[in-house]
């Protein structure tokens, strides 16, 4: 260490990985040994090797074919080594490979000591679709007090996830092809909606609707049917509200067909509001009440798509679920009626008739069906009245008639509500026949002493049973 310079630390890598250092002062000298070392360990490493083969470790072995063989023989190291891929990202030592390869972990092979099958997955990473849509709902501002959320899916909905979201499925495949070509199923969509807007029977529009066997039309019918309701007065609006909630929970309209209803309205809207003007809001509170009876999730309302399309009555209805209470709010956004009511006015209406054929008091039963004030609902009183009586005695039967004639002419039911009693009464002879037998016949009866009695008019009834079942053709 006399000298200048004398005195060099060297550095050089063994065995272990470690770095260790050196002193050398004779210029090179313990370099040069420390690389004779290693070279010799590495020899007596590779013939140790081979001799584990079954081959000899001396210096005399055959170079031939056989020897090669063993020597190329590497069938311990099948599989994968551990070792980092470069992929043509680089070449020699000291390279990383391609961006991104130090993500990728290689997969152990089930021989390695270090296997365990229980980090195995498929490379997919799951998530809760609930929590997908109360995060979008967040985002997009809307409140989520008393949202008892299934799970559905939304931008429309993806049509793998048809029947596995929390929807149940249509108990008719939507990806069946329709029955009936669309221009048919236009004009029976129209009839379905008018007959029930009259007749406020969810159940029978539920069964017209599936005997149709088109799920994959059914956009068209929400389309067609808010369409109709915009038309009319907020009870009829919220009869489709109301349709549309019962339709989905009875698997008959799935969540898919009811988002791809509201595009279409977004599409047409501008057409649509030539002839109402208010579109535009009836349709952000259809669209709001449907998320509130969750016929269609939050997240609907904060896909990019619908935002696009849906503008101002995607924000409009946005801002009716925000508001505090939103949810239970919506249930009247057109008003006090709902369905509940329509279900206690028909229980009215059957217990004010047999109050009648118990009292036989006709001033009071015209009175109660005046105090329902539900003229637009007075075909069910003509119905209910002839089938409480199919399972009457003839005195009964004439009572009944005899109500029906005087509610008549004390102008309190019009003559359009007693033809749709009527037609109702004919469209279902199949089901009633089936509880009450010769229930036809009866019916027949009371259409002509209608007649008669000056309810209905001659032509009237003709029509009535020109449009009944084959039944009483």
């Amino acid at each position: 260490m006399d000298g200048k310079g004398s005195y060099n630390q060297v550095y050089r890598k063994v065995g272990s990985g470690k770095w260790s250092t050196a002193n050398s002062t004779s210029g090179g000298q313990d370099i040069g040994n420390a690389t004779k070392a290693a070279a010799l360990k590495s020899r007596a490493n590779r013939a140790a090797k081979l001799s584990d083969h079954g081959k000899p470790s001396g210096s005399g072995g055959s170079s031939g074919p056989a020897n090669n063989s063993h020597r190329l023989d590497r069938s311990c190291l099948k599989g994968k080594r551990g070792w980092a891929k470069k992929g043509g990202g680089g070449h020699g030592k000291f390279t990383w490979g391609m961006p991104g390869d130090e993500m990728m972990m290689d997969k152990l092979s089930k021989q390695d000591p270090n296997y365990d099958s229980a980090d195995e997955n498929d490379g997919n990473v799951i998530f809760s679709v609930l929590d997908h849509h109360e995060r979008m709902a967040k985002k997009a501002g809307i409140s989520l007090d008393g949202f008892q959320g299934g799970g559905h899916l939304f931008g429309s909905p993806s049509k793998l996830t048809a029947g596995v979201d929390g929807h149940p499925p249509s108990a008719l495949s939507p990806r069946l092809p329709p029955k009936i070509p669309f221009s048919e199923f236009k004009k029976k969509v129209v009839v379905l909606v008018d007959e029930f807007l009259t007749s406020e029977d969810v159940d029978e529009l539920t069964d017209s609707l599936r005997e149709l066997r088109s799920p994959m039309l059914h956009y068209e019918f929400v389309r067609r049917a808010i369409t109709l309701a915009m038309e009319r007065n907020s009870r009829e609006r919220e009869l489709i509200s109301v349709a549309l909630s019962e339709l989905h929970g009875g698997r008959v309209l799935s969540s898919e067909q009811c988002g791809k209803g509201f595009e279409r309205l977004f599409e047409i809207v501008d057409d649509i509001r030539l002839d109402i003007p208010s579109a535009k809001k009836y349709i952000a509170q259809f669209l709001a009440r449907a998320v509130a009876d969750e016929i269609l999730p939050p997240s609907f309302l904060s896909d990019p798509l619908n935002e696009q399309m849906g503008g101002s009555m995607v924000d409009q209805a946005k801002v009716l679920l925000s508001i505090k209470h939103g949810l239970v709010r919506l249930e009247h956004v057109w008003g006090a009626t709902s369905r509940s009511s329509i279900k206690e006015l028909k229980n009215e209406i059957k217990m004010l008739l047999e109050e009648f054929l118990n009292s036989s008091d006709l001033d009071e039963a015209c009175g109660c069906v005046k105090n329902l004030n539900v003229p637009h609902f007075h075909h069910e009183v003509v119905k209910r009245a002839v089938v409480l009586s199919l399972d009457c005695r003839e005195r009964e039967q004439g009572m009944m008639s005899s109500l029906l004639a005087e509610l008549s002419a004390r102008e309190i039911v019009s003559e359009k509500q007693m033809e749709t009693g009527f037609n109702r009464l004919f469209s279902s002879l199949t089901d009633l026949e089936l509880d009450s037998p010769g229930a036809a016949r009866i019916v027949g009866v009371f259409l002509d002493q209608a007649v008669k009695d000056g309810c209905l008019s001659r032509q009237s009834a003709i029509a009535i049973r020109k449009n009944a079942p084959s039944l009483t053709k």
